[in-house]
């Protein structure tokens, strides 16, 4: 599976919509991300998504409250991405399934969520989410485990964190991994926006490995 995260208008949506891409992202809630937008702006690249069909928008937030839990549901999206912690109440209480981000310093959580029924799918990044900067691998050996227990019970694993079109099929090989998300490694070099062309390469170097 491959996710492309960070959209922040319908043209780079089209462009998603295209690529083969499994998974569409849109940061909300989280204003100290350069890639944050409004809900109303999801709604829109939704509304885009909604044409071709074949890919699901995820919300992708940090720690969101009830309120915003509930209009990350209002506003149409498929999944609800989040970093940072979530009650179990608050958990228990989504709708839409959940995918839960891991850094590097919190990876021993997935214990927590392998087998948890509102949980579809895990994300394995960096310290610093969006930042482009990749991390050790070496440090997912001791969730393997739980990787696999994850796996069995139908969940997806993607993994984040410095990747890019000339890396991410590599990536996917040495870690054993089948799903890959990006944000930053799709961006034009001058940092004004995904590039077309970087989309495609990512989503189809993803699918060799």
């Amino acid at each position: 599976m491959v996710k492309i995260c960070g959209l922040k208008n319908t043209t780079e949506a089209g462009w998603v919509a295209k690529s083969g891409a499994d998974f569409a992202g849109m940061v909300v809630f989280f204003p100290k991300s350069k890639r944050n937008i409004m809900i109303e702006t999801a709604k829109e690249l939704i509304a885009e998504f909604g044409k071709c069909k074949t890919v699901k928008t995820v919300a992708v937030t940090v720690t969101p409250t009830d309120e915003q839990i509930a209009e990350i549901e209002a506003a149409g999206f498929d999944y609800l991405q989040y970093h940072g912690r979530l009650s179990d109440e608050q958990l228990a209480g989504i709708n839409i399934p959940v995918i839960k981000a891991f850094n590097v310093k919190d990876v021993s959580d997935i214990k927590r969520f392998a087998e948890h029924d509102k949980v579809a799918g895990f994300v394995f990044d960096a310290n610093d989410p969006g930042s482009g900067k990749g991390f050790d691998y070496s440090v997912l050996e001791s969730v393997r485990g739980e990787i696999q227990t994850a796996e069995s019970a139908g969940k997806f694993v993607l993994l984040a964190g410095g990747l890019g079109p000339d890396n991410v099929a590599e990536a996917l090989r040495s870690t054993g991994f089948k799903g890959a998300d990006t944000s930053s490694g799709v961006e034009n070099e001058d940092g004004t926006g995904k590039s077309e062309e970087k989309i495609y390469r990512f989503v189809s170097e993803a699918r060799l490995s």
